[in-house]
Parts: structure tokens; C-alpha cells; sequence
């Protein structure tokens, strides 16, 4: 990447932060102008960069919101981006829900400023700290996966004595459904994904996980006061992938370790009985996703798989872009998660026959 590129890249991912911070803001009964300083300084930033070049530039904040609901960023983008550095199909903010999309807070987590995945480290950091020892973690962990909103919220539920410690460790991460998602008084989720979403057409519907509308079905509730849901951050980098994670760890032959650091990473062994370390991951973009997967490489002693849903993995252009952004020598192995938990399952069936034989 060069340096204009990178600068390009930093002003997106600044815009994209401004944009999330204003997604955090834009409660109904709550919002006030101004909008977000950081918005605003972004909005400010992009409209110098155009003028200098000649190039078209939003009027305001409004425009802006509009540009990023119905173009690509690399259409009308003032600085240079590296070349397929966003899928064709990127937006910044949804056209039917008006929310912040996923390739927004992908771009928001980008470089040392980033602000949605660094916040979920450090709310999953501090929760590891508190329960002191890995196993109790990765209890509570799963807990966070398998219940990022809870649509009616009864405190009875949590007080058995499978379930009361975790609970009491985690209550803490849970808040309100922001009332923009309070449709006529009704709360839905997607029974694909677990996360918030909304009707936007007779037939059709939004979901913050991407699932496909013919795939899946909204359940709701009209106590929305009775809802209690996880940060943005721990559903799009936690719950998102964990849904995933959550079968390739079913499906492995072998069991696996959570290690201590990281949004999930576990060591697992390998096919010669060495230990490897993969990752769950389900982001849209593949170039940012293949950069953020080199740094975390970066700090383990062996390659890194990065296991994504199948449909990801397969979708056009996706493999060959994430593969193409690796640096050299990054020791990061792209598979899908059928293919990963099948490999393994092999490994395991070939040493099984030759101890028999």
C-alpha cells in the first residue's frame, strides 16, 4: 500500500468512525444537533481533500449520509484506495434500515484509532480478567454468543444454579435496545443470526448479520423496555462469528483450547499432532479482514487459519481478494469452515486406520 493509498484509507476508516459514532448517538427521543465532533472533523477533512483535486464533494452531513447510503465510497472518493480494496456492492450505511452496515464498522476498526473491534477486545479483556480463569471465560464467552439480545429479558431466568454465576458475570455488558430499533413498539431479531433487525418491505427485511431474507424469519416483542441487547462491538465481532465458530468447534475431532488473547483465537492440533491456532472470522470486506488477520499472525509462533462461513468464503472475488492483500511470509491460511473441520476430521480418520494397520 502506498502512502496516498494509506491516506485514503485513514480517511475512510475516520468517516466511517464518525458514522458509527452518529449511529450511537441517533436515539429518537435523544439526539440534538450538532452531530458528532469526530463526524463532523471527518466531513470536514473529506471536503478539503476534494476541493484540492477538483473532485466532487458532499455539501454537509445530510449529503454525505445520502452518498454513503446509495454509492460505492470508491466512486466518488477524493484520495486514491488500493485497487479492490472494497467489494463492488460496499456501502457505508444500509439503504432500506438507514443503519451503519458491517464494511462500515469493519472500516471504523481499521488502524490504531479503530473503535468497534479494540472496543470489543477490551470489554472481552476485561471480562477474561474478572473471572480469573480461562475455563470460566469461555463459559461466559459462550453465553455473550449464543444470547446477544435478549428479546424479553426476565431476570428469573438466570437464577438457577447452572447458570446464576455466568450470568451475574456478564449482566453488566447488557443495555437497552437503542429506540431507533423500536418500530410501533416492536423489537425484532433474526432467527438466523441472533441480532437486531428490521421489516423494511412487505417481504423483505434487514438484519445486522447479512442473512439473506428468504432465510430466515423475525421474531419480536412489544415490551421493547423488556429487551436487553450486547454493544454493537461484541455482536459484529463476538456474536457474528460466533455463530460459526460455535459449529467448527462442535465439529472438530479433537478438542480445542481458547487462548487468552484476542477476539477467539483457539489452538487446536494439527494433522501431525503439532498445535495450530485458527480464528472465526465473518467479515464482508476481504482485504481488511486478510490485513487485520496478518497483524494478529504477526504476534504467534506458527500460521494462523482464519476459518469463515462457507457462503463467504465461496462468494465471488472473495478468496482471490483476501488472498492477494496477504503480505508475504504472513503465515495466514484462508478455509472455509466445512473444509477446515473436514480436513481435520480426515487427519484424524488416516491415523486411526494406521494404528489399526
Amino acid at each position: 500500500m502506498t502512502g496516498d493509498e494509506r491516506s485514503g484509507v485513514e480517511l475512510l476508516a475516520a468517516v466511517s468512525r464518525g458514522l458509527i459514532d452518529l449511529a450511537q448517538m441517533t436515539q429518537v427521543a435523544t439526539f440534538r444537533l450538532p452531530y458528532p465532533p469526530d463526524l463532523q472533523v471527518a466531513l470536514d477533512r473529506l471536503v478539503l481533500a476534494g476541493l484540492l483535486r477538483n473532485r466532487p464533494v458532499p455539501g454537509g452531513i445530510p449529503e454525505l449520509l445520502l452518498w454513503c447510503r446509495e454509492k460505492n465510497p470508491t466512486a466518488w472518493w477524493p484520495l486514491e484506495l488500493p485497487d479492490g480494496f472494497l467489494s463492488v456492492d460496499a456501502r457505508l450505511i444500509h439503504g432500506g434500515s438507514k443503519e451503519a452496515t458491517r464494511t462500515c464498522a469493519e472500516l471504523a476498526s481499521w488502524g490504531p484509532e479503530g473503535v468497534v473491534e479494540s472496543e470489543a477486545v477490551a470489554l472481552l479483556a476485561e471480562l477474561a480478567d474478572s473471572c480469573g480463569t480461562v475455563e470460566r471465560f469461555a463459559t461466559c464467552r459462550d453465553f455473550l454468543i449464543n444470547r446477544p439480545l435478549l428479546l424479553q429479558y426476565n431476570p428469573i431466568e438466570f437464577l438457577g444454579p447452572t447458570v446464576a454465576h455466568t450470568w451475574r458475570m456478564v449482566q453488566g455488558l447488557y443495555g437497552p435496545v437503542p429506540d431507533r430499533f423500536w418500530i410501533d413498539r416492536t423489537v425484532y431479531s433474526c432467527s438466523g443470526c441472533s441480532l437486531l433487525a428490521k421489516p423494511i418491505a412487505p417481504e423483505t427485511s434487514w438484519c445486522e448479520g447479512g442473512c439473506h431474507p428468504g432465510e430466515h424469519v423475525l421474531q419480536s416483542t412489544q415490551q421493547p423496555e423488556q429487551s436487553r441487547i450486547l454493544p454493537l462491538a461484541l455482536r459484529l465481532f463476538l456474536a457474528l462469528p460466533g455463530r460459526t465458530e460455535r459449529a467448527v468447534r462442535s465439529a472438530l475431532p479433537s478438542r480445542t483450547r481458547l487462548l487468552p488473547r484476542g477476539p477467539g483465537l483457539y489452538e487446536f492440533a494439527g494433522p501431525d499432532g503439532t498445535a495450530g491456532v485458527f480464528q472465526v472470522q465473518d467479515r464482508e470486506q476481504p482485504v481488511p479482514a486478510a490485513l487485520r488477520a496478518a497483524e494478529t499472525a504477526a504476534g504467534l509462533p506458527g500460521p494462523l487459519h482464519v476459518v469463515a462461513p462457507h457462503r463467504l468464503v465461496t462468494s465471488p472475488g472473495y478468496r482471490e481478494s483476501f488472498e492477494s492483500a496477504l503480505p508475504v511470509g504472513s503465515g495466514v491460511r484462508l478455509l472455509s469452515a466445512d473444509k477446515f473441520t473436514g480436513q481435520r476430521q480426515a487427519a484424524r480418520a488416516a491415523r486411526e486406520r494406521s494404528v489399526d494397520a
